[in-house]
């Protein structure tokens, strides 16, 4: 494009103008340079001794100069970096935390418990201590807590049966054969859990039978062996294939029957 000559009669344009927003319906007082507006006026009307512009400043960006660092802040900036690659890094020494290994504590201790049962030994009459009654309470406790007894509706009752049982058996234990009553306290526990589950099961099959006779459905459990022995009985006869009315068990039966 050709260069065009400024006249030299021509008027210098006005670095602040003003611009009606048709948007919001206010006069803005805008910078011609960089376009950004410096006020905008609230009430109606121009402003005044500023020039009205029918179309607004485009928004320029304007680049502030940089400033190149001077020849001294240029070598300080060398001698630093110098400094860091010569200068080696000093490494902090770890202190070693030493870690407090806290000992086991069991709930119970063997030396205690027989400790215990020899004092209760020593009467002309031998009687429980109070202590060894609070250690046993708390041995049947814990072992109601396992989780093949845990989860059963009567397992208080389970521990009342095994503490009755060690209260009846306590004193058959011998000092002298064995240094460790836990294990045998801890087995009069188990069989007297056992014992307890056992009487529940009779007690349970006995409620089913009375409920079936009656026309009431019965437990889960009951149907579920009852399903099971119907399976078994139906394998027995599939194997016997001469005469299937003659079951193993039938045969059985009439031995006996013979024999008596």
């Amino acid at each position: 494009m050709p260069y065009k000559k400024k006249n030299r009669g021509a008027e210098e344009k006005p670095p602040v103008v003003q611009w009606l927003n048709k948007k919001t319906d206010c006069y803005e007082k805008i910078e011609r340079a960089s376009g950004c507006v410096i006020s905008e006026k609230v009430t109606p009307g121009p402003y005044k001794n500023f020039e009205i512009v029918t179309r607004r400043p485009r928004r320029r960006k304007i680049k502030l100069p940089v400033r190149k660092p001077t020849s001294t802040t240029r070598k300080k900036i060398k001698a630093a970096v110098k400094k860091v690659k010569t200068t080696p890094k000093k490494k902090k020494k770890k202190k070693k935390v030493v870690k407090k290994t806290s000992k086991k504590r069991n709930y119970l201790n063997n030396r205690d418990l027989l400790s215990e049962v020899l004092l209760s030994k020593q009467g002309d009459p031998p009687q429980m201590t109070d202590k060894l009654a609070r250690m046993l309470m708390m041995l049947c406790a814990r072992y109601g807590r396992r989780g093949n007894f845990a989860n059963y509706t009567y397992n208080e009752d389970m521990q009342a049966y095994a503490m009755m049982m060690l209260v009846r058996t306590w004193n058959s234990f011998n000092p002298e054969k064995s240094n460790n009553p836990f294990a045998f306290f801890t087995q009069c526990v188990k069989n007297s859990f056992i014992q307890f589950l056992n009487s529940e099961k009779r007690h349970r099959v006995i409620r089913d039978e009375l409920m079936v006779n009656k026309g009431l459905n019965p437990s889960y459990t009951y149907q579920l062996e009852h399903e099971a022995k119907q399976e078994e009985r139906k394998l027995e006869l599939a194997e016997n294939k001469t005469n299937p009315l003659d079951a193993p068990r039938e045969i059985k039966k009439e031995k006996e029957l013979l024999e008596y």
